[in-house]
């Protein structure tokens, strides 16, 4: 896989000069693979499960960015399969769904990796019919499943999972067309699903959802392109989406979403021509693209993503790093333009309290416990979680 070196040497150093470096790391000791999951625990990644191009694998390996290295860990006991989604609740790692194409099994089973002993133990599965290629991610504790394909049918349907009941709840639909291979994103409080396929029509189309309000809202198009098996992660807060495919044609384009302003900036190109069907996964401050293609050759590639977010950011938010004092006992300040207005919702999402941000609010009627702002003011929106201890 590295008879291209010269040339991709060359083309990461013309990348470098524009947003974001891509560098070509060690091969995937597992071998070529492509329609795996991944997910990150602190600073380590995983993937689990995929496809090599005859068989699936049920295979889960963590990989260790200071080292540049590779660890086979304990396999999904669930069984092997490929377009299996995943997310991540603090400490641990869930993978859910997938496929099994050379027995024709679609699944809809829920299991939770613990990295600190390298176990599975099975969960509440996901109360709708068994797919594969759906989207997952977690916002604050609770884990968010939707879309995906199973036996000739496409979902639009979505879910929650709360891992201290181990229950699911059904919420509003996502209201795009039903679709698989669609990628997803959580940001500032909200999760995000846009791309995908369904019958053969590719998508570019973004959707917003808010866990407060279970409401979803229409965001801008994923650059110029229809695309499926596409990649999204976030690095240092901000998210990245790119890459797929469109029938015939094979994408290597990243954008940047800027939250404020609802717009995708371009960031460097993926170096080669194509770049779609992998796992990709964030460590915080870089991500990593592993294996992909689908088609012959499949890869066992990993590639580096370097974000640099100090030139041509068009980015607007609310500097909520100044909220203080975080816990809060009697009054909480937070710094914010003039005329924007504020809602505090309480641990179960109902509005304690709202209204125009001055010079600070006051907490003296509510309760201990985690509370949610959030301040509007325009098109800028910032949502920041804070506690009230006394």
């Amino acid at each position: 896989m590295h008879q291209f070196t010269l040339v991709l040497t060359l083309l990461a150093t013309i990348s470098a000069s524009a947003q974001g470096t891509w560098t070509q790391l060690a091969d995937h000791p597992g071998g070529p693979r492509y329609a795996q999951a991944a997910f990150s625990v602190g600073a380590k990644g995983y993937v689990c499960t995929g496809f090599n191009g005859s068989q699936n694998t049920d295979q889960l390996w963590a990989y260790e960015p200071t080292t540049d290295t590779w660890t086979q860990k304990t396999p999904l006991p669930g069984g092997a399969r490929q377009y299996a989604s995943a997310f991540t609740i603090g400490d641990t790692g869930y993978v859910l769904c997938g496929w099994d194409n050379v027995n024709e099994i679609d699944y809809n089973d829920l299991w939770a990796y613990d990295p600190a002993t390298d176990t599975w133990e099975q969960k509440a599965s996901l109360p709708a019919p068994p797919r594969y290629a759906g989207v997952a991610f977690s916002i604050d504790g609770i884990g968010y499943y939707g879309t995906g394909a199973g036996n000739a049918i496409y979902y639009n349907d979505f879910h929650a999972y709360d891992p201290v009941t181990d229950t699911w709840m059904q919420k509003a639909d996502f209201p795009g067309n039903a679709r698989r291979w669609a990628v997803g994103f959580a940001v500032d409080g909200r999760g995000y699903i846009g791309t995908g396929e369904s019958s053969g029509v590719r998508y570019r189309d973004f959707h917003a959802y808010d866990p407060l309000t279970d409401t979803w809202q229409q965001r801008a198009d994923l650059g110029s392109t229809n695309r499926r098996n596409g990649y999204a992660f976030m690095v240092d807060g901000h998210a990245y989406a790119g890459g797929g495919q469109d029938f015939t044609q094979n994408w290597n384009d990243f954008h940047r979403y800027d939250v404020g302003a609802d717009s995708w900036l371009p960031v460097s190109a993926f170096p080669l021509n194509a770049c779609k069907n992998g796992a990709s996964f964030s460590t915080g401050n870089a991500a990593f693209i592993v294996g992909g293609n689908g088609q012959l050759p499949v890869l066992d590639e990993i590639w580096r993503f370097l974000p640099d977010i100090t030139t041509g950011s068009i980015e607007h938010r609310f500097n909520t790093h100044l909220l203080f004092p975080n816990p809060v006992n009697d009054r909480l300040w937070i710094k914010a333009p003039e005329k924007a207005r504020y809602v505090i919702h309480d641990p179960r999402g109902a509005i304690v309290a709202a209204g125009q941000v001055g010079t600070s609010i006051d907490m003296d009627r509510l309760p201990e416990g985690l509370y949610t702002l959030i301040v509007e003011g325009g098109e800028e929106r910032a949502v920041k979680r804070f506690m009230i201890a006394r």
